[in-house]
Order: structure tokens, then sequence, then C-alpha cells
């Protein structure tokens, strides 16, 4: 009998707590003020994802060309021998733009999605903050 006791309690503290959310989300003030800001939201997103992608796709390649680069360099010689960083340079060139180009698109699609919607036209939808969330 006792552990029925217990277990119809623990539903029922389960249940209120899945309902408690709706009950305070009742405030209809808030629910207007949030379909307003719905075609700005939308805006945000189309903004952060089309001028968003490109910075992304940019900054990613820079930077993954420069990471490939001193990789490469460190094993052949080191990364502050000159020869050997423009010997490397001809294989990471067109490496760093391909994964910089994958990495950045995914990061501006993401960053345009999330924060676009979020925070509507911040600097950081248009992926001019961090891109990876760390």
């Amino acid at each position: 009998m006792k552990k029925q006791v217990l277990g119809l309690a623990m539903v029922m503290v389960a249940s209120a707590s899945v309902a408690a959310p709706v009950m305070a989300a009742d405030d209809a003030m808030e629910k207007v003020t949030q379909g307003a800001l719905l075609p700005t939201r939308v805006g945000g997103v189309v903004a952060g994802t089309v001028l968003g992608t490109p910075v992304a796709v940019v900054r990613e390649s820079y930077k993954s060309y420069i990471d490939l680069t001193s990789k490469g360099a460190e094993s052949i010689k080191g990364k502050e021998c000159g020869p050997a960083c423009l010997l490397v340079s001809v294989f990471t060139l067109p490496a760093g733009l391909v994964v910089g180009g994958v990495k950045g698109t995914y990061y501006g699609i993401k960053n345009g999605f999330m924060k676009g919607f979020e925070t509507p036209f911040h600097p950081e939808s248009f992926s001019l903050g961090e891109l990876e969330g760390k």
C-alpha cells in the first residue's frame, strides 16, 4: 500500500511539473509580443544566412589554410622555415579552401538560423563573432 501511495504521489508531481510551463506561459501579452516579432525574426534569419554564410566561408577557409600549413610545415622542418612553409602551402591551399568552405557553410547557416532567430540582426547572426561554440 505504501509503495502505491508513493508511486501515485510521484506521478502527480511529474504531471504537475509537465503542466507548470504551460500555465506559466499563458500570458496573452507575451503571445502577442512573440507573434509581432515573427516577421523581424524571419528577416533576421534570412539576412543572417544570406550575408553570414560567405563571411563564415572566408573566415574558416583562412583559418583552415593557416592551421593546415603550420601542421604540415611542423612535420617537415618547422613552421619557422620559409621553404618548408612554401612547399606545404602548395598542397594546403586547395585543402584549406575545401575544408574551410564546408565548415564555413555549416557555421554560416547555423549562425544565421539559430542566432538570427534569437537575436535578429545581431553581428553574431552574420558570423562576425565566434564561429565555434566553446
